[in-house]
């Protein structure tokens, strides 16, 4: 495996990043995952546009090589080999000598690129494969959803809990009102009409959730974004994921609640995943 960083590509096991990288004390950095379909990158200028006001939000200084950056995804797509690839790139505020909230002048920023193997999305294949099972969540995470930070742990904490059931996704809500998942979009289907969260409620603003709203508007199926309650979750006839690596993906179960089930081809998710043709 190889990976970029700051300047270099190197074998992975040669890669060092020192321990007082501000995004190993504090979190302090952003990231991006952009996919690779036979070496095409997918809806690059979109990724790196949403990486560039994540920059912009944390005012970490965006590094000059973000101006040569699909050449520098190509290239490392050609050493790991992969025929499709997710590429995961990281900019922290860089390395500071002593601990401190406030970071030096001078600091200069880490730039870290890896990627690995993007497996087709199974769905792809087989519209009946059995949906994800997800859990409803509170959402502790902090108020700034909207920014693509490395401080995850509010993400990820409940997955690490041995008393919780293993699932697939988690699905946060505050106040009565579902959010995203812990790594997806989310939308919704109620009586015939598309659903998704509105970008006001700071969630991420999804490259491939846009991409998908465009795509269903494109082909005359109307897209709302707006408040969801978590009771109407459970009145919806489909509910489905979305994200840079898993595409769409339907979700089966929520907690133990089934959502019932419909015909393929009634189904507005496999229509969706049709248009959505990366390939």
């Amino acid at each position: 495996m190889w990976v970029y960083l700051n300047g270099e590509i190197i074998p992975a096991d040669e890669a060092k990043i020192s321990p007082l990288d501000r995004s190993f004390t504090f979190g302090d950095g952003v990231y991006e995952v952009i996919p690779s379909y036979n070496q095409e990158l997918f809806l690059f200028e979109e990724h790196l546009q949403r990486f560039k006001i994540s920059l912009a939000k944390t005012f970490i200084p965006a590094p000059s090589e973000l101006d040569n950056l699909e050449n520098i995804l190509k290239k490392l797509h050609v050493k790991n080999e992969y025929h499709n690839q997710s590429f995961y790139i990281q900019i922290t505020r860089g390395v500071q000598d002593s601990r401190s909230h406030m970071a030096s002048e001078n600091i200069v920023p880490t730039l870290f690129i890896n990627s690995q193997k993007l497996d087709i999305n199974p769905y792809r294949g087989n519209p009946n494969k059995e949906g994800l099972r997800v859990r409803l969540e509170d959402d502790i995470r902090w108020q700034r959803c909207d920014i693509k930070t490395t401080a995850l742990i509010g993400n990820i904490l409940s997955m690490h809990d041995p008393s919780l059931e293993t699932v697939d996704e988690i699905l946060l809500h505050k106040d009565g009102i579902l959010n995203e998942g812990s790594k997806s979009n989310v939308f919704l289907v109620k009586q015939g009409k598309v659903y998704t969260p509105s970008l006001n409620q700071n969630i991420l603003p999804g490259v491939t959730r846009n991409f998908i709203i465009s795509l269903l508007k494109k082909n005359n199926i109307e897209v709302f974004e707006e408040e969801i309650s978590i009771d109407s979750i459970y009145e919806c006839e489909e509910l489905w994921l979305t994200s840079s690596t898993k595409e769409i993906q339907p979700v089966a179960f929520i907690d133990d609640y089934k959502i019932p089930t419909k015909k393929t081809e009634q189904l507005i998710w496999t229509k969706a995943l049709k248009f959505f043709n990366p390939y």
